[in-house]
């Protein structure tokens, strides 16, 4: 039987199956060639690719009803096949874990869309989720800041509290933490290289008032601050280097058109003029920059 099932395994997987650990591999000769056969066939029928499968080939191990009956309870949960192909360790999982864990995601107000959104936490451990949970409260956030920042119920409890810490360390408010609870999911060596790099530009006070600053990426911020100071823009006093420069230019070309009150085509000595005017109203307004489009052309269009 062995020789049947490494031959199914070696058509199935190709080269990976020299890749499989010895215990797996171990454990996968001695299924039956039946049960490899239908389990390959019910994971096609759900949308698996071959390399999806290459990387979760425990699952062909599986009894194909266990995997059925897996599948539908994730769709029971409002996933999409498409959803459970890409998180397709959840079908190597007990269903009874998964209704108990989407049950604690509900309890903590998550939609059924967002928990679907977040599948990969239904293949925590339950206990996981609740510790994850009582830890972000206990530093302040609430059940709807933890249901918006549910990837944070994936993260190691010890590590978000480590992180809270060097934030506080830092000087940001147990507040400012909360309402920028994305940054207790970086990496804790991050933190600090990140706060010194920041410190080239901007004073401790700057950095804990603009806390999302710490997830850009550093090329982003230079090359903000290279196009505020282009400007005449104190990029110390009006830190918007959390935005892309990319994103600045298009507020600029924005405010243009807006100014213009016309789409329609500009010669380029045009252009240059209306750019010189948008750019000189923004040295006076900085917090232009601050704005949305909708708002910049619904406060300075021609017609306001």
């Amino acid at each position: 039987m062995h020789n049947e099932t490494e031959k199914i395994l070696r058509e199935i997987l190709g080269e990976r199956f020299d890749e499989l650990n010895e215990n797996l591999r171990a454990r996968m000769l001695g299924c039956r060639p039946e049960t490899i056969r239908k389990s390959h066939e019910k994971l096609i029928e759900l949308g698996l690719t071959p390399e999806k499968i290459a990387s979760q080939a425990a699952l062909l191990g599986m009894n194909p009803e266990t995997i059925r009956r897996n599948a539908e309870a994730l769709q029971d949960l409002g996933l999409a096949k498409e959803k459970i192909a890409s998180q397709a360790q959840l079908l190597g999982r007990d269903p009874d874990t998964i209704r108990r864990n989407a049950q604690a995601l509900q309890d903590l107000g998550l939609t059924k869309s967002k928990i679907a959104s977040r599948a990969e936490l239904l293949g925590n451990n339950p206990d996981t989720i609740q510790k994850n949970a009582k830890a972000l409260q206990d530093l302040g956030l609430t059940k709807q800041k933890i249901a918006s920042r549910a990837e944070l119920l994936g993260r190691n409890p010890d590590t978000i509290r480590r992180n809270a810490q060097a934030f506080k360390d830092l000087g940001l408010t147990k507040q400012k933490i909360a309402s920028k609870a994305a940054l207790l999911g970086m990496n804790p060596d991050t933190i600090q290289r990140k706060y010194e790099f920041l410190r080239r530009f901007f004073s401790n006070e700057t950095i804990c008032t603009f806390a999302q600053l710490f997830n850009n990426k550093d090329e982003t911020v230079q090359s903000s601050i290279q196009l505020l100071h282009d400007l005449g823009i104190d990029y110390g006093k009006y830190p918007y280097a959390y935005t892309t420069q990319k994103c600045k230019r298009k507020k600029i070309a924005t405010l243009v058109r807006a100014r213009l009150g016309s789409d329609r085509e500009l010669t380029l000595a045009e252009m240059r003029e209306l750019s010189e005017k948008a750019k000189g109203m923004i040295r006076k307004r900085p917090k232009i920059l601050a704005m949305s489009e909708k708002k910049i052309k619904r406060e300075f269009s021609k017609a306001a």
